[in-house]
C-alpha cells in the first residue's frame, strides 16, 4: 500500500496493519495550505509608446543658461508637524502676560519711573494705614540715618522743592472769606508716598541749589566769578627752567626729572665741561708715561691718544663714569667688567670691541711682543755702553713694551676663557653668543699672542 507524504493513516495493533483513515478520499492529497499572495494576474491594453524628444533649451544671448528661482521644497512630516501646531496654537488658551523688554531695546527712563510709580500706587491703594505704617517703621529702622537722609534729600530735588524760580512771582492778597471754609481746603492731604530706589553714592543735596542764569546780553567780564574763587587746587611746585650754560646744570636735571633717585654727582662728571686747570687725571696728555691698564680705545679697537680721547664730543658714546671721566674711551680692564654684565647690550658691545682690539694686537699694530732672554744662562749678549741706540729701536722697545702690558691685560681679565664660555652656551642671550663667536674668530684671524721659544 502506497502512502503519499503527510497523509493521515491509522495503526492498528491488534493485527499491525496500517489503514487509510479515508479511503473515499485517494485521489485528493491533503496539502498544507498557505497564505494566498498574488491574486490574478491581469495584462493592460498596451499604448502606442512615444518616442523620446530632445529637451529643447532656450537660447541665451551669454552662452549660459538662465537664472532659475529655485524654491524649497518642504517635506512632508515638516508640514504634517506644522499643521499640528497650528492646531494646538488653535485650540490653546492665550496667556495674558507681558512679554518683557529687552535690555538692548531702547530704554525710557520716564516709562520705567511712570510703571514703578503705578505699582507702589498699587500697593499702597491694597495697604491699610496700620500696615503702612509698620512697613514704614520697619524700613526706618532697617537703613542707616544717612541712608534715609540722602534718600530724602533725592525725593526733595526729584520733586523739585529745593528749586526756586529766578523771579519769584509774588502770591495774589488773600480773598476776604470765612475763615471756617478755607482752613479745610489749605490743609494738605494726608495721603502718604512711598517709594524704593537703589542707594547711590552721591553727595548730600545742598540747602540751596545756586541760581540758573539765563542768556543775558552782558559781556562775561561782567559775571561774577565767586564760584570760582572758592575753589582751590593745590598745585606742587615747579622746578626751574633748564639751563645748559647752568653750573647748577646737573642739580637741576636731577632735581626736575629724577627727585626719587639718589644723587651721586661723580656718575654725572663725565657730564661736566672740562676743567682746563685740572691735570690730576690719569690720561691727560701732560702725562710723561702711561700704563697699559689706562690705555682707551674706541668702538672699532683703534687706541686713542690723551689730547684725542679730550676732544671727542660726549654724543659719541664713549664717555662714562670711570677714572678719567673726562676721557672718551674704554680701557682693557674695564672692558673685561662689561663683558661679564648681567646686561645683554653692555656684553655685546664689550665682546665685539675686545675683538677688533684682538685682531689689531695679534697683528701687531701696537707693537710686536719680543722674548725675554734668560740672564742665568751661560751665554749672555753685552751691549756696548759707548754705542748711541738708533731712535727705531727706542719705538721698538716701546712697541714690545705695549704689546706685553696688552696682553698681560688680556690674559689677567680673563677674556679669552670669557669670550669661550659665551660661545659655547646653548641657552642664553642669542646676540651675545654671535658677539663672542666674532670675537673669537677674530683673535684668531690676528694670530693670538706670538710666543717665543728661549
Amino acid at each position: 500500500m502506497e502512502f503519499q507524504r503527510g497523509e493521515r493513516v491509522n495503526l492498528n495493533f491488534d493485527t499491525g496493519a496500517v489503514e487509510k483513515l479515508e479511503p473515499e478520499d485517494n485521489e485528493q492529497i491533503s496539502l498544507p495550505t498557505f497564505p494566498t499572495f498574488v491574486g490574478d494576474i491581469l495584462e493592460r491594453e498596451s499604448s502606442p509608446a512615444n518616442p523620446p524628444v530632445a529637451p529643447s533649451l532656450k537660447s541665451n544671448v551669454n552662452g549660459f543658461p538662465a537664472h532659475k528661482k529655485r524654491i524649497p521644497r518642504i517635506s512632508a512630516f515638516k508640514q504634517q508637524r506644522a499643521a499640528k501646531e497650528q492646531q494646538a496654537t488653535a485650540t490653546a488658551k492665550p496667556l495674558k502676560q507681558d512679554a518683557p523688554k529687552p535690555r538692548n531695546a531702547g530704554f525710557d527712563p520716564n516709562e520705567e519711573r511712570r510703571a514703578i510709580d503705578e505699582e507702589n500706587n498699587q500697593t499702597l491703594a491694597s495697604m491699610s494705614a496700620a500696615e503702612i505704617e509698620q512697613e514704614r517703621q520697619e524700613l526706618m529702622q532697617s537703613l542707616s540715618p544717612a541712608l534715609i537722609q540722602k534718600l530724602m534729600a533725592r525725593a526733595n530735588i526729584d520733586e523739585g522743592s529745593n528749586e526756586r524760580d529766578l523771579y519769584p512771582v509774588e502770591p495774589p492778597a488773600p480773598l476776604a472769606t470765612n475763615d471756617t471754609e478755607v482752613e479745610p481746603a489749605l490743609k494738605p492731604s494726608s495721603s502718604k508716598k512711598v517709594s524704593f530706589a537703589a542707594p547711590e553714592t552721591i553727595d548730600e543735596a545742598p540747602s540751596q541749589q545756586p541760581e540758573v542764569l539765563g542768556t543775558s546780553t552782558t559781556s562775561p567780564q561782567s559775571k561774577p566769578d565767586s564760584a570760582q574763587n572758592t575753589l582751590h587746587f593745590p598745585t606742587p611746585g615747579q622746578p626751574p627752567d633748564l639751563d645748559p650754560n647752568d653750573p647748577d646744570f646737573l642739580e637741576n636735571l636731577h632735581e626736575k626729572y629724577f627727585p626719587n633717585l639718589p644723587y651721586d654727582p661723580n656718575a654725572l662728571s663725565w657730564m661736566k665741561p672740562i676743567d682746563p686747570s685740572d691735570k690730576s687725571s690719569a690720561y691727560h696728555p701732560s702725562q710723561t708715561a702711561l700704563n697699559a691698564t689706562e690705555l682707551r680705545f674706541d668702538f672699532k679697537g683703534t687706541l686713542l691718544a690723551p689730547s684725542v680721547a679730550r676732544s671727542i664730543p660726549s654724543d659719541r658714546g664713549l664717555h662714562h663714569h670711570a677714572d678719567a671721566p673726562e676721557a672718551a674711551g674704554y680701557t682693557i680692564p674695564e672692558l673685561a667688567v662689561l663683558s661679564r654684565s648681567a646686561v645683554a647690550a653692555q656684553r655685546c658691545m664689550a665682546y665685539q670691541t675686545l675683538g677688533r682690539i684682538l685682531y689689531r694686537l695679534g697683528q701687531g699694530e701696537f707693537g710686536i711682543e719680543k722674548a725675554r732672554q734668560d740672564v742665568r744662562g751661560p751665554v749672555q749678549v753685552a751691549k756696548d755702553p759707548n754705542a748711541e741706540e738708533s731712535e727705531d729701536d727706542e719705538e721698538e722697545e716701546v712697541g714690545t713694551a705695549m704689546a706685553a702690558g696688552l696682553w698681560s691685560c688680556i690674559d689677567e681679565g680673563h677674556i679669552i676663557d670669557t669670550l669661550t664660555e659665551e660661545a659655547n652656551r646653548t641657552r642664553g642671550h642669542l646676540t651675545a653668543r654671535t658677539f663672542a663667536q666674532e670675537a673669537l674668530w677674530n683673535w684668531r684671524r690676528g694670530g693670538g699672542r706670538k710666543r717665543q721659544a728661549i
